[in-house]
């Protein structure tokens, strides 16, 4: 197996997980990826904020998906406001695909799986760091057709969403996934996420 280099820091890196052992684990993983460079790690949103509001500018976020007392929208909302630069990457267990575009949706640059081995998270927060948005490598479940009971035997719908019926309709024209994120300005893997749901 080949050896990474360390990510070089550009910025110092924030860290919004309430969870002490993922931010610990998370805090030391990424002093080893970005070498010395400083690790912000916060517990609460207010904390966050705060610390994005001190006048430092951070090149790369990971925000745990579910912060207690915050929305998703509005967490990202304040971090965007407060470092529009920054990357963010929103961390969790979850694989619903609803969870999964409302992280894309409210402005995450990746969504990274915390089942997710090191090599693997490793590549995620190096592509998502480099500029890339990162989309889990699994197929992602929806919520809707995760309930148990919910369909009694009967055809289940799923409403699509405006960015899942341009590469719908892509794709019924014959373009390869490469011509479709070519078109719609998003990464090949995005457009086989959608596809997938």
């Amino acid at each position: 197996m080949v050896k990474q280099t360390p990510l070089p820091t550009i910025a110092p890196l924030i860290v919004i997980i309430d969870d002490e052992f993922f931010r610990i684990a998370m805090d030391a993983v990424l002093e080893k990826w970005f070498g010395t460079g400083t690790v912000v790690t916060c517990a609460t949103a207010k904390e966050a904020v705060e610390q994005l509001s001190n006048g430092t500018d951070f090149g790369l976020g990971i925000v745990d998906l579910n912060m207690p007392g915050i929305d998703i929208h509005d967490l990202l909302s304040s971090l965007r406001a407060a470092q529009p630069a920054m990357r963010i990457a929103v961390f969790s267990a979850s694989r619903s695909s609803e969870d999964i575009l409302t992280a894309l949706s409210a402005g995450a640059h990746g969504f990274i799986d915390k089942g997710l081995g090191i090599t693997e998270a490793e590549v995620a927060v190096r592509q998502i760091a480099n500029g890339s948005v990162y989309v889990p490598p699994f197929p992602p479940q929806s919520d809707r057709m995760a309930q148990k009971g919910d369909s009694g035997g009967k055809r289940t719908t799923v409403a699509l969403t405006t960015r899942q019926k341009d590469v719908l309709r892509l794709l019924v024209e014959g373009r390869s996934n490469k011509g479709i994120a070519r078109v719609l300005n998003i990464t090949p893997s995005t457009v086989k996420f959608h596809i997938s749901f």
